[in-house]
Parts: structure tokens; sequence; C-alpha cells
């Protein structure tokens, strides 16, 4: 029989690193599997469908118009009941449900009756049913709602296998009361896949910058804290090019398109610095390949950044980054993105700028360090997949 693998999370919804999470994790299952009928459960099946070939389905249905309404008055209990029957009707067609990459325990910008209860209802159903249930690559924390908490802290012990994309979340896991002395760490999915030859970053002028564009408002939305964002992006953008630097601009996903005409407002010229013509995270990289320096707030600019082995300033809205920039060697340029330091962010700039290639030599080594420990924790993934039965046995991966 045919081994059958859906793979789960907010996917097709415009958050390229989340898409680049999944394409990563489809990549390796193909090459270990190539006979496995392999499915997703996501948040905008058309998309993914029409951008990787994935038979899809929505992770959750709701009603819309006056039965949206009357669902969320009757605190969304009829569509509740719906989707965990749903699910467990559709649980039948899987031997192996897998959360690839991304921050799956965590909930940025939800409350508990969103994603959290999603990953608790799909979780619980594969416990239930006795299929294989593995969550691979994936981030965690900080969960602030304590009934968000209890869902994605029930489905973490759900799991056959857990592996983290940093040690703080593993750390975070098990300060919840999870498990984890078994649960390997290992850097984020999309690094461990290859990429062509990026150019060496130049050390002569003019220096190019990608300046990462993120429609930043706060953990919780502060739309204060968004315009400082935003004013300060502006005013390095003066600062950069008094200096003869080139800017180009860089989005990842929709909502940061709004956020860069807001940019383009405060700037007030003409001048075109891009970023507008972005869909997926390679565009992103494309535009990377150009440049000498990456500053980023949208986590999976930092990796894409990393990936063409370039050295990269963080503006973090969570340890992940930090973590991230300590592993590639730039522990020390990070700061918070809220208020950020306006002196500090151009120190940094100005430290990097001085000798560019040293900086992308130390990025160069660590990222190949990343890449094979990627593929180590990845070939303990495909022997849990492995495991379901005996009718499948893994095509090994290619060490990086």
């Amino acid at each position: 029989m045919t081994l059958r693998i859906t793979l789960a999370g907010g996917f097709g919804n415009g958050n390229f690193g989340n898409d680049a999470s999944l394409q990563a994790a489809l990549i390796v299952l193909q090459a270990g599997f190539p006979d496995a009928a392999i499915e997703c459960l996501c948040d905008a099946p058309v998309i993914v469908a029409a951008r990787l070939g994935l038979p899809s389905m929505k992770l959750a249905l709701r009603p819309s118009g006056m039965l949206k309404l009357l669902d969320t008055a009757l605190l969304r209990i009829p569509s509740g009941l719906f989707n965990w029957l749903r699910a467990f009707w559709i649980a039948r067609r899987f031997d192996v449900m897998l959360w690839p990459g991304t921050g799956v325990f965590d909930d940025y910008r939800t409350g508990p009756m969103g994603f959290p209860a999603q990953v608790f209802r799909w979780s619980v159903v594969a416990r239930l049913m006795g299929k294989k249930l593995i969550f691979y690559g994936v981030g965690a924390g900080p969960i602030v709602n304590p009934l968000s908490r209890f869902f994605l802290k029930t489905a973490a012990r759900c799991a056959n296998h857990r592996s983290y994309r940093d040690s703080g979340s593993k750390a975070f896991m098990a300060s919840i009361g999870v498990d984890e002395t078994r649960s390997p760490v290992m850097p984020d999915i999309v690094i461990g896949q290859q990429v062509d030859e990026p150019p060496p970053v130049r050390s002569a002028p003019p220096l190019t910058i990608c300046l990462g564009v993120m429609s930043y408002r706060g953990w919780r939305i502060d739309e204060a804290l968004g315009d400082d964002y935003r004013e300060k992006l502006a005013r390095f953008v003066r600062w950069a090019e008094a200096r003869e630097y080139r800017i180009r601009f860089l989005v990842a996903e929709p909502s940061d398109a709004r956020a860069l005409t807001k940019l383009k407002t405060l700037l007030g010229d003409d001048v075109d610095r891009g970023g507008g013509d972005m869909v997926v995270l390679d565009d992103v990289m494309n535009s990377i390949r150009e440049c000498d320096i990456v500053i980023g707030s949208r986590f999976h600019v930092l990796v894409a950044g990393l990936k063409l082995n370039r050295p990269c300033v963080s503006l973090s809205y969570g340890p992940k980054h930090d973590l991230l920039m300590s592993e590639a060697g730039l522990g020390e340029f990070c700061q918070p993105a809220d208020y950020f330091d306006f002196d500090l962010l151009t120190r940094h700039v100005e430290i990097i700028a001085a000798n560019p290639a040293h900086y992308s030599a130390i990025v160069a080594q660590r990222v190949s360090a990343m890449r094979a420990r990627v593929t180590e924790v990845q070939t303990q993934m495909l022997d849990v997949v492995a495991g379901v039965s005996s009718r499948a046995e893994p095509h090994r991966p290619a060490t990086a």
C-alpha cells in the first residue's frame, strides 16, 4: 500500500517563510519516499495546490455572512463541532501528519480559538486515530494566552516525534511541562536547502543594503509602536543614502507591501528602491543576491540572507531571531524591534560595512555547519516516517 502523508500548517496565507518551510519539507519527503501520496492541510488550498501541485484542504472551515455572526455568538461551538467531525473523517486518508517548520507553538497575533485550536484539534485526532504525528523543526514560544498554552502543550504531548528550530524553542516547551529530553534541535529547515553559489559581497563602494520592511506593530498590535518603527526606517534610508549606500527594499508577505507604501509616503520621493514585486521567498533571495548587507525583522528574511552568506542585522521581535543570529556568528548585530535604537542600528551597519567580506566568510562557515545539522535531524525524521510500516524505507539524503 502507498504511504500517505499530510503536511499541515499555516501555508498559502501570504507568509513567505511558512511557504518556504512547506516546500523544504516537501522536497525532503519526495526524495525520501518518492512513491508516497502527499497532501496538505493549510489556510489557502487553492494557492498551495497551484504553486506546489499538492492536493490541499483547509485546516478549518467556518461559515460566512450571517451564519458566521451566529456561530460567533454561540462561541464557535457549531463550527467547532463540525471541524472535529471533519478532522476525524479526513484523518482516515493519511498515515502520517507532519507539521514542518514555522512557529507552531506560539500565539503571535492569534487568539486561542484560531491557530492554537487548529493545532490542538488535528493533533488530538491524529493521536486518537493511531496516526504518526511529527513536529519537524518547529518554533515555540512565547504563548501568552493560558488557553492557547493548554492547546499547544497538549498537541505537543500527542506527538511521536518533535524537533525544534532552536534551543530556545525546546527550552520553552520544557519550561511549560513537556518532556523534551529526546527532542533534537536543528536550524530552520529552510536553511537545509542548497542554493546556487551566491555572488560575493562587495568591499568597494557603493555598498548595497537590503532593508526588510515589515508591517510590525508588536506582539500584540500597538499602532504607536508601528509608527515609530516605520519612521526610524525612513530615517535610516536617508542616513544610508547620504553616505552613498544603495538601499533595496524587501517585503516578505502582502501586509509588508502595505507597510512599504506607508514608508514611501514618509520618504516623499520618487526613488525606485524595489520591493513591490515579491510574491515568494525566492523573490526575496533574488534581491538579496544583488546586495551586500541585509537588515531584517522578518525571521525568514534573515534566513534568506544567511543562506546567501550575507552579513545580517536583526531588528528582532522574538528570541528566535537572536538565537539564529548567534548561531550564524552575528549575535552582536541584534536589537529588539520595539522602539529600536536608531544610533545602534547605524553603528551595526558601519561595523559590517568596514569589512563585509570578513563577516560574509563567518556566515558561510557557520551556515555550512548549520546545514549539516539540518541533514542529521532530517534523517531522524525520515526514520520515524518510515517506521509507520515496513512498506517504506527512506532514501538517505546526501550529506551537505
